[in-house]
């Protein structure tokens, strides 16, 4: 059974014993699944004074009091807090609503219930995101076991370090605290989750190893393929490299329908899914999974390309994704094969395959 915590942020004591009405008849309903617990605040200053990580959503009204304002705030000033909660606003003045990532959703009072409003909550709960994001999944734990066993007893050597460049030296922190977290990973033979391939949108713009653009007169897609060190942006703003090497990414019914062609029985045509989607049909082909914001595909590392810096600013627009570092090692290493490979001539094995062949059957009937 899990728990939701709320903030409602409401000066109406009206509308507050309606939403404590609400949170009785919800936890009846659902008493055996989740139980709601919440608190209100009736102005800004008190919203703020009782906001922290422990929350998984904050329901808000517009006007607070005298001022008209006071939920835009609120909002803002979660942002100014870093407090990641989603945020639900309930107001006759949708028009006024500030638009902010946090806000999830937005209705006129009395066009939809506070149950309901819970119940965008739970669903964002189930998955864990309020407890990750929020401090109180693990998250956070693995964080404090990583600053208490690997950080601080290495305080000495990163003091070092930060005196001589205090901005570097956090850089270098937050990657080798990131490495720590992405340790726990490495045993979880979990099936990944399409979404869990792609960083969407990307946190810069930079051009990137596994940078997945668009052309801007067009429909096709290209992963960029360079090795990483090309692209390093160098401080006059350069590459390493004068070219920016392109994969073409073709649509996955173009791959598909001609590996199914012919085949009618159903579980020959799975299996042969199957292989296809696990990257063990060709050598030239990796699957792109599709998503609510890629229509996905296959790279097709037969298909290069390369065009200079200036050529890719006029022709591609910004990276709108980037394949993640954990399936972009994969990627690159059957890129890398595919090129490495030199094959070798056959050799003549028909003699033995009919000796082991025939011995096998003799000792069948003996």
């Amino acid at each position: 059974m899990g728990n939701l915590k709320i903030l409602f942020v409401e000066d109406s004591e009206d509308q507050q014993k309606v939403f404590s009405d609400s949170v009785n008849v919800f936890n009846d309903k659902y008493k055996d699944e989740c139980v709601v617990s919440y608190e209100v605040a009736k102005d800004l200053p008190e919203a703020l004074s009782k906001i922290d990580g422990s929350f998984d959503g904050v329901i808000v009204d517009l006007k607070l009091g005298n001022d008209d304002e006071g939920g835009n705030t609120v909002v803002s000033q979660l942002g100014e807090m870093l407090a990641r909660i989603p945020v639900i606003f309930v107001t006759a003045f949708l028009d006024l609503v500030e638009e902010h990532p946090s806000i999830i959703h937005k209705h006129a009072r009395g066009s939809e219930t506070y149950e309901s409003d819970i119940k965008k909550f739970k669903e964002i709960s189930d998955t864990g995101l309020t407890r990750i994001m929020g401090g109180r999944g693990k998250i956070e734990k693995a964080l404090s076991d990583v600053f208490l066993k690997n950080l601080l007893p290495q305080r000495d050597k990163w003091v070092t370090y930060g005196e001589a460049d205090s901005s570097r030296t956090e850089k270098a922190l937050l990657r080798h605290t990131l490495n720590h977290l992405l340790q726990l990973l490495d045993d979880d033979e979990d099936r990944s989750f399409p979404e869990e391939m792609y960083l969407s949108p990307p946190l810069t713009d930079n051009i990137r190893t596994g940078s997945i653009i668009k052309q801007k007169d067009g429909a096709q897609w290209f992963a960029v393929m360079n090795p990483a060190c090309d692209l390093v942006v160098r401080s006059n703003g350069t590459f390493k490299t004068d070219r920016i090497l392109l994969v073409e990414i073709e649509k996955e019914n173009d791959v598909i329908s001609p590996v199914l062609d012919g085949i009618q029985k159903a579980d020959k045509r799975k299996n042969k899914l199957r292989t296809v989607f696990g990257n063990n049909h060709t050598d030239y082909y990796h699957w792109l999974p599709k998503t609510n914001f890629f229509a996905g595909g296959f790279l097709n590392f037969r298909k290069l390309s390369t065009i200079t810096k200036d050529e890719f600013s006029k022709k591609f627009q910004t990276p709108e994704i980037q394949i993640s570092l954990s399936f972009l090692k994969d990627v690159v290493a059957r890129f890398s094969s595919y090129y490495a490979r030199q094959g070798q001539p056959d050799i003549e094995c028909d003699g033995l395959i009919t000796h082991l062949t025939s011995t096998q059957d003799q000792k069948a009937t003996e």
